[in-house]
């Protein structure tokens, strides 16, 4: 329960892969002469670390210079006692007899496994093994039906962000989800502004440098068609420019994707909702002539309110790009 309820499904997947990988393995085990060949195996490595370490033992003990002597021979020896340092009151060294014990007792035993205890050693194994297999069946077989599914997944799955440059462009495109039929797309993704492309540009570095790209969250940045940039993307971030329609009479901004009509409709529900700009000049010897209209700052609130109020299907045909653009990173 700890792995379905705390971990992504690969993970899940992965552990009982592995789980049914070593049920396996454990029957191929549970069997006599699978233990008899691991325990001769074993019994024959452990003797000979024990017979190495005891010769070893063997050898210092009878270096010593008593083992020189005959077992059970007595010889004299100094008693070093208290009284050769005048500790109880005397100076005279004394000497003592002693006997010679020339042999070495070895206290420990290696540690062997007795064949004998095999068959009652499995059978508790299988008894194990037997509850293991009861609980992960318990599991695996919806799991093997695909019942069951990573709870963590389910419950932190972050839903892609959308940054566009402005408040008024999630309202436009909010409306343009109701008229085109995109709510459900809309509900999959979160919209977010960030007050032009200069605070998209900004953001843009930042994760950019941060190596964000281990985030699985999809970011997209939204730039409008007016912006001079070029798609670009690293791991899960996309930067993406809204296609300029060179025919409609805005040329700046999201309103660019409204058609004529709308923007004449909005005319001649007011006349300040659009600054009309020509610019003549000419580059490197050449005359040149640019148009520049867009809907006029002060206006831009006004004008959105007006046209999702208004507005039909065919005001916001266009908007479909943008919900291209999303449905294809998402």
């Amino acid at each position: 329960m700890q792995i379905i309820n705390t971990t992504d499904q690969k993970t899940i997947d992965t552990y009982f892969n592995e789980l049914l990988a070593e049920l396996q393995y454990i029957d191929r085990l549970l069997t006599p002469k699978c233990f008899i060949e691991k325990i001769t195996v074993w019994n024959e490595e452990t003797l000979k670390r024990y017979t190495e370490i005891i010769e070893s033992e063997v050898e210092d003990y009878f270096k010593n210079e008593n083992r020189k002597r005959k077992h059970l021979e007595e010889y004299e020896d100094w008693n070093f006692s208290f009284s050769m340092f005048g500790l109880r009151g005397k100076s005279a060294q004394e000497k003592v007899k002693r006997i010679n014990y020339n042999f070495y007792c070895i206290e420990e035993t290696p540690d062997l496994i007795n064949e004998e205890i095999i068959d009652d050693y499995i059978a508790i194994l299988k008894s194990l093994r037997n509850e293991l297999f009861e609980t992960a069946l318990k599991y695996g077989i919806p799991w093997s039906e695909g019942t069951i599914k990573s709870k963590v997944e389910e419950q932190s799955i972050l839903k892609p962000i959308i940054f566009v440059e402005g408040e008024h462009d999630i309202k436009f495109i909010n409306k343009a989800a109701i008229l085109l039929g995109k709510e459900d797309l809309l509900a999959k993704i979160e919209l977010r502004q960030r007050g032009g492309y200069g605070n998209l540009d900004k953001l843009w570095n930042i994760l950019k440098e941060g190596s964000w790209e281990t985030i699985p969250q999809i970011r997209i940045f939204l730039y409008d068609c007016d912006t001079n940039k070029t798609n670009d993307e690293f791991g899960n971030h996309y930067k993406r420019i809204i296609p300029l329609n060179a025919n409609n009479i805005v040329k700046r901004g999201i309103e660019n994707l409204f058609p004529n009509t709308t923007i004449d409709k909005a005319l001649s529900e007011k006349q300040a909702f659009i600054d009309f700009k020509k610019i003549m000049g000419t580059k490197r010897g050449i005359v040149y002539e640019e148009i520049q209209n867009e809907i006029n700052k002060d206006e831009k609130r006004n004008f959105c309110d007006w046209v999702c109020a208004n507005g039909i299907v065919e005001d916001f045909e266009n908007f479909k790009v943008i919900f291209e653009i999303i449905e294809e990173l998402i």
